[in-house]
């Protein structure tokens, strides 16, 4: 009995410990059931609140690509779309960082209205200068724009909502929603680290994808440029190349390609201006300087003009005089005795090192008829605001129409708009140079040595200098950078041009004239900068008041009225122009003053912008067509008059030319010794190609026009063959003077090269310690004129 109960007892143990195991299985399944389920809830939430936030920002793409008008391409529209994930994993990890889920959310809520804000004024910079500018650019200018342009923010607030509104949805859409959809509660580190490293995956995937296909690959990578990325490959991705560049530095800025093919000269023949003849080439010394006289028409003497002396071969008044054959004037080089390759040993950074290379491989310009032209007269260099080609009228604008026509005429000249507004187009014009850092180009200029400035060279040779502003004298820290260019005093609204200037706006050129020109007219010889501000837009007759003033004068023209006001804006310019004429002709001093003027942008104030609050294209009004290029939108005038060439045939430039090219032309015309590989530019009248360069890299010459985005390269004759080695080798030069142009910047780098010169021509020479230069230089600059021209005359004895 009692075994048959143990035994019944075991029976009831081994039942309750099945039951048990069958438990434990079914709360095994069970949890593991409930696990899977949190999981795949878990990854619902993270797939849901990436798609959310992806989204967001594939809109505001969009919307910036079709209120920009930007072209739509198949690489551009993907690469926009997986560039978006990125910063959507981001704003996913951040979703479930801490226990607070109000604090998740409101952090993802600030990342996404800073990109907001972001984007907004991205689109608003492109719709006021129709260029995307970079962030370090913005904030260069932002407290000069804010003083002074604080009215057009209040525009920009109210009939700008819609934009604004538009690109705010996606942080509108988050208050309301977010909470309701997305899951802010903390997630887990393994999630975390998936949605880090799927984030990373699609971050390289788009880098690779940009760097490979043809038509991003430059752009992305040898030419890239903000404008440019962000037109081509997207804002956030032209975000992220100009952060990494900013900080890390651009790795391709190394990719120069040299000239090694170019041929080797001999510039040690070339003593100063003079070609040194071999023994037995009877003839083959000449002047630099014999045509000068021809271009003027003037006669000379043997000495001076290249000529023969009657008397030193041998014949007299009694004798017929032997008639000798023309002798061929041999030109020497615009170049300073560098050794370049004494500096590329030694120089440690890399744009510098690279900037010497590409230099060193540069065939350098010669020397020309004009070379000295205008040696010893003063200079007045003028960068006029808005200023265009379609201004000058022979009716309207007798004073401009004169000095573009009787002087040196330039047939196809460009301004660039160089992705800023006036900083960087006076910029060009007084640095010539490429301004690659936007609107802080002409700040990182302070205390950088400019010595090969037309303006520190007048400067040096004992010039009365003096720069004039009709607007805030310190305005983009011009009181700073304009006395480093070789102004002696920079005077403007604030340090004294309101002495003679009213305070309206925009001032007038004409008052600034008035005031300004009796303080040097008998300070001579005189270098005098003037940057204007009469033809600055609102173009319209309540706001403006030069196109108040000057009404009247335009009510003829067959225009809409803004057109009409832009018009006589800038008749304050011409006003300007006739009273500094008359005043140098009265003085008698006309004949030696020469007068440079040019634009310092296009005027967008004209576009259709909701900025400039313009419903309709006004500048396609002004030109006569639509302005959809760089060429198109940048054509420009430029005007090099002297009282001493009017009586002559005008000197016509039919060649592409751009504001780059007037400070070598300037170095050349005036006498002054400069290295021509140095320049970014060219001599207009030396025998180097013609080539204009836009900081996209877009690129012309005599033979087409080449858009870097599209790679595409448009000839002016189309029976033209242009073959791809010419395109390469177009843009290996255009490659290298952007190198030059940074290093200008970022590196003082003409303090680099010119180490240990003695820059000033009142020392006794200019030597070079060590490497850098031959230890003495053959010809020593003078100040005084007539010392300098005893100099040249002793070297051609």
């Amino acid at each position: 009995m009692r075994k048959q109960s143990d035994s019944i007892i075991n029976e009831l143990n081994l039942e309750s410990e099945r039951k048990k195991v069958k438990s434990n299985k079914n709360k095994k399944r069970k949890n593991a059931y409930k696990g899977s389920e949190n999981d795949r809830s878990l990854l619902k939430n993270i797939l849901l609140t990436l798609g959310c936030y992806t989204g967001c920002f594939i809109f505001m793409e969009m919307v910036l690509h079709i209120l920009c008008s930007i072209p739509v391409t198949f690489a551009g529209t993907v690469g926009r779309i997986l560039m978006s994930m990125v910063p959507g994993f981001l704003i996913t990890i951040l979703s479930g960082l801490t226990n607070n889920k109000r604090l998740n959310k409101w952090i993802c809520f600030g990342i996404l209205e800073a990109f907001s804000i972001l984007y907004l004024v991205t689109y608003f910079t492109d719709n006021s200068f129709t260029v995307f500018m970079n962030l370090k650019t913005l904030l260069s200018g932002a407290e000069d724009v804010m003083t002074d342009f604080s009215d057009r923010l209040f525009v920009l607030a109210t009939q700008g909502f819609p934009c604004i509104l538009f690109f705010h949805v996606p942080a509108i859409l988050h208050v309301i929603f977010a909470g309701r959809v997305i899951d802010y509660n903390k997630k887990k580190l393994k999630p975390q680290l998936i949605s880090l490293a799927s984030g990373v995956v699609v971050y390289f995937v788009v880098m690779l994808m940009y760097s490979l296909i043809p038509s991003t690959k430059e752009v992305y990578t040898t030419t890239y440029e903000y404008d440019g990325a962000i037109r081509n490959l997207g804002f956030l991705a032209g975000l992220d190349l100009d952060t990494r560049y900013s900080i890390f530095g651009n790795p391709y800025d190394d990719m120069v390609v040299l000239n090694n093919d170019a041929p080797k000269v001999d510039y040690g023949m070339y003593e100063d201006d003079v070609l040194v003849a071999d023994a037995g080439d009877e003839g083959a010394q000449a002047h630099m300087s014999a045509g000068v006289e021809d271009v003027l028409g003037e006669g000379g003497n043997s000495q001076e003009d290249g000529g023969v002396d009657e008397t030193q071969n041998g014949t007299s008044d009694e004798e017929e005089p032997e008639i000798e054959e023309p002798k061929e004037v041999v030109y020497g080089y615009n170049v300073m005795a560098i050794d370049y390759d004494s500096l590329i040993d030694k120089e440690k950074d890399s744009t510098a090192k690279n900037a010497l290379s590409f230099i060193n491989s540069l065939v350098p310009g010669h020397k020309n008829q004009y070379t000295g032209l205008f040696e010893g007269k003063n200079l007045i260099l003028i960068t006029a605001e808005a200023f265009s080609k379609e201004v000058i009228d022979e009716e309207r604008t007798p004073t401009l129409y004169r000095l573009a026509n009787k002087g040196i005429v330039f047939e196809d000249y460009y301004q660039p708009a160089w992705g800023g507004s006036t900083s960087t187009g006076e910029f060009s014009v007084l640095m010539g140079t490429i301004p690659v850092d936007g609107v802080s180009s002409i700040k990182k200029t302070i205390g950088h040595n400019l010595y090969f400035t037309i303006e520190n060279r007048l400067n040096d040779m004992n010039y009365f200098t003096r720069g004039y502003h009709n607007n805030t004298y310190s305005y983009y820290g011009r009181d700073k950078t304009h006395t480093n260019f070789g102004y002696e005093k920079w005077i403007g609204y604030g340090n004294g041009m309101e002495e003679g200037v009213k305070k309206v706006w925009p001032e007038s050129d004409l008052e600034m004239m008035e005031f300004t020109v009796p303080q040097y007219i008998d300070q001579q010889p005189f270098s005098i900068y003037y940057m204007t501000v009469s033809g600055h837009c609102l173009y319209n007759w309540g706001g403006n008041k030069m196109s108040a003033k000057n009404k009247e004068a335009v009510q003829d023209m067959d225009a809409s009225a803004t057109i009409k006001a832009y018009h006589a804006a800038n008749l304050e310019l011409e006003y300007a122009m006739e009273y500094l004429v008359n005043s140098l002709e009265e003085a008698g001093i006309a004949d030696d003053t020469v007068i440079v003027l040019t634009a310092d942008h296009y005027p967008y104030g004209l576009s259709e912008s909701t900025t400039w609050g313009n419903d309709k294209d006004y500048l396609a009004e002004l030109y006569g067509y639509k302005a959809n290029t760089n060429p198109t939108r940048d054509h420009s005038a430029l005007i090099i008059w002297s009282g001493c060439l009017e009586d002559m045939e005008p000197i016509v430039i039919s060649e592409p030319t751009y504001s780059l090219d007037i400070q070598p032309t300037l170095l050349n015309l005036f006498g002054v010794k400069y290295d021509s590989r140095l320049m970014i530019g060219r001599d207009v009248f030396s025998d180097l190609e013609p080539l204009v360069i836009w900081n996209d890299y877009d690129w012309m010459t005599d033979r087409g026009y080449y858009e870097a985005g599209s790679g595409k390269f448009t000839p002016f004759d189309e029976e033209d063959e242009v073959d791809k080695d010419y395109i390469t080798e177009i843009k290996n030069i255009v490659k290298g003077k952007m190198t030059v142009s940074k290093a200008a910047l970022r590196c003082d780098f003409y303090e680099k090269v010119l180490e240990g010169w003695s820059l000033r021509p009142t020392q006794q020479e200019d030597t070079k310690e060590g490497t850098g230069a031959q230890e003495e230089v053959d010809t020593q600059e003078r100040v005084d004129v007539q010392e300098e021209a005893d100099v040249q005359e002793e070297v051609d004895e």
